[in-house]
């Protein structure tokens, strides 16, 4: 009996307290994470604004476990500006079960980001066995022209289609970034814009060397396939993405940044890029102030006014 009565005494005072709150439903919905954004603050430069992008990212649509909706809330969740969907055009494993055509996936991206006032980009990537890789074709038209027996009449239809072509991961799978000729061949072609010097946990030094001699755009991206906070870590800024310095903050203001060169790549602390571009992004991020000169001394007040990590080494020579 004892134990009878003191169990009531536990659950009365629960069932009072919500009653006092709500007669039918009480929500907490501070406990949602949908509204909230993670902010990535990067001032702008030169009258650029300044755009934060993952420009490679696969759904149900290809071989991803994410619907496309989905990946547009993440992406804004995570504070970015803009991603591409670049669902593959050769591998669909789920295509019994997911129906609709190439263009499918950007479609229901695209409805629920123009409801968030997010910027998604029509891409497909062409995937083909090495010499030729895999390349991300962005800003088309229509994906399902790019299905071709003959990867570089792909290309030559994602370039017809005024897109920005992008050579993927050239590491993978081999763990060599070997340029081949084919790849010079649709560089002097302008059918390859830019490189993937990161993708999703590895980067390609090789590759900055080849964006430096081919005047080739730094492109980094995530490359998701799952998930996005079941595969990097939530606590800081871990996922890549490509930061652009664009006229305007629009698709077109992205495309064209893109086909000028002006991105830096984010890979943990780590930003990539042009020596320009670099120069540029980190004056834009840091201030400072001489507060006192002694001699051969001085005390400089640095100021970050940015959420980008910086590390200041002295030399003392």
């Amino acid at each position: 009996m004892k134990k009878f009565c003191f169990s009531l005494l536990l659950v009365f005072p629960i069932l009072v307290f919500g009653q006092l709150r709500n007669a039918d439903v009480y929500k907490l919905p501070e406990m949602g994470k949908e509204n909230i954004r993670e902010n990535i603050n990067i001032p702008g430069f030169d009258g650029y604004e300044v755009l934060k992008c993952d420009f490679h990212i696969h759904t149900v649509f290809s071989d991803g476990r994410v619907w496309p909706d989905m990946r547009v809330n993440e992406a804004w969740q995570q504070g970015l500006d803009a991603i591409a969907i670049t669902d593959h055009i050769e591998y669909r494993p789920f295509k019994d079960m997911v129906i609709g055509d190439l263009n499918e996936s950007y479609k229901i991206a695209k409805a629920h980001a123009d409801y968030l006032g997010f910027i998604v980009i029509k891409g497909a990537e062409v995937t083909r066995e090495k010499p030729i890789g895999h390349l991300n074709a962005l800003f088309i038209n229509d994906a399902n022209k790019l299905d071709q027996e003959d990867p570089v009449d792909a290309l030559r239809e994602a370039k017809k289609q005024g897109a920005f072509i992008m050579w993927n991961h050239p590491g993978w799978p081999n763990d060599t970034s070997t340029l081949y000729n084919v790849h010079k061949d649709l560089i002097k072609q302008k059918k390859i814009h830019g490189i993937e010097v990161v993708n999703g946990f590895e980067y390609y030094p090789k590759a900055f060397n080849y964006c430096k001699e081919y005047g080739l755009t730094y492109m980094g991206n995530t490359d998701i396939h799952g998930v996005y906070k079941q595969t990097y870590r939530t606590d800081k800024q871990s996922g890549p993405m490509t930061i652009v310095f664009a006229k305007e903050r629009s698709q077109e203001g992205v495309k064209e940044a893109l086909l000028a060169g002006r991105s830096v790549v984010k890979f943990g602390d780590i930003l990539i890029g042009s020596e320009k571009n670099l120069l540029s992004l980190v004056k834009a991020c840091l201030s400072y102030e001489v507060k006192e000169v002694k001699g051969n001394q001085a005390l400089v007040k640095v100021t970050n006014k940015s959420t980008l990590n910086f590390e200041i080494l002295l030399d003392n020579k």
